[in-house]
């Protein structure tokens, strides 16, 4: 029984060493996928720029455990026309910096952190694009800064509370002590197929960059990024961007698994903002129809 105990107790402490040091990671920004880095107060950013040198600009905010690779074939077209195109990794994501401030991650803080940088790009206005949780960023910014935010478009943003499966890496990822230990087999392919699989329809493989998003960030980017949540608990996203009295227009994959697209559809349509729908894709459309989503966005931010 002496034995027992003390192998228990071992691996006690040894859980509890392991979730104080993945707690704790955290790293500088660095330069990623062709960006720079901002420095800014607070967090600083890994930002994208393409396209002139201009005060308005269409600004590009990536999904949860995404980065600006996830635009590399969106951000290109938008531009052509002369457009100034921004793509920025939000707080813990990508190239850009995550820190140890949980409050960093939380819609509030990321949309703090996107205000900062545009401030610093000397963009006043602009439209908004963003995918997923950077929907949920971009509407929040939205309420705080309409005179700087002239439109704004989401793409397969959850549109209210419980409107979203959340993968298993996410919900057992984050449980006390377990969930640093599972945090250690993240990048194992068996382990991260299945959860980055359902950011995609299923006839689509999940890309290297998905992979490469997944791998650099944080234990701590993994679970305080509550963004989606924490704003529809308040008050559905659906009505406010419904609220926002300025144009929106709502993007959605036929086959998303990950945020239903019928419950999503149905919200969003109630609320007065019927989605476009893009045929064969599932939860990452400006990945998986690139061409569909550019045929959408250019001509709205135009």
């Amino acid at each position: 029984m002496r034995i027992v105990a003390l192998v228990l107790t071992g691996v006690v402490i040894a859980l509890v060493v392991n979730a104080f040091l993945v707690h704790r990671d955290s790293h500088d920004a660095t330069p990623f996928a062709g960006g720079r880095v901002l420095t800014i107060d607070g967090p600083d950013l890994n930002v994208r720029d393409y396209g002139p040198d201009d005060e308005r600009a269409v600004v590009l905010l990536h999904g949860y455990l995404s980065s600006i690779e996830w635009w590399e074939q969106v951000a290109p077209a938008l531009a052509a026309p002369g457009h100034r195109v921004v793509a920025i990794d939000l707080v813990g994501h990508g190239g850009s910096e995550a820190t140890t401030a949980d409050d960093d991650y939380g819609a509030s803080g990321q949309a703090t952190a996107v205000s900062r940088a545009l401030d610093a790009l000397g963009i006043h206005r602009a439209a908004l694009v963003g995918h997923s949780m950077g929907g949920h960023i971009a509407t929040l910014l939205a309420e705080r800064e309409p005179e700087r935010v002239e439109r704004v478009v989401v793409i397969d943003t959850q549109g209210g509370p419980g409107l979203k499966d959340m993968p298993a890496m996410k919900t057992v990822g984050c449980w006390p002590l377990v969930g640093a230990v599972m945090d250690r087999f993240r990048g194992v392919d068996a382990i991260a197929k299945g959860s980055l699989q359902a950011g995609f329809a299923e006839d689509f493989p999940p890309p290297a960059l998905a992979h490469r998003s997944l791998e650099r960030a944080t234990h701590r980017t993994v679970c305080r990024s509550t963004a989606a949540t924490t704003m529809n608990d308040e008050r559905a996203v659906a009505e406010r961007l419904a609220a926002l009295d300025k144009p929106v227009l709502v993007i959605w994959g036929e086959h998303d698994t990950l945020a239903p697209s019928a419950a999503n559809i149905a919200k969003f349509t109630e609320a007065g903002l019927t989605p476009r729908v893009v045929a064969g894709s599932g939860h990452s459309p400006q990945v998986e129809r690139p061409e569909a989503v550019v045929e959408l966005v250019g001509p709205f931010v135009a």
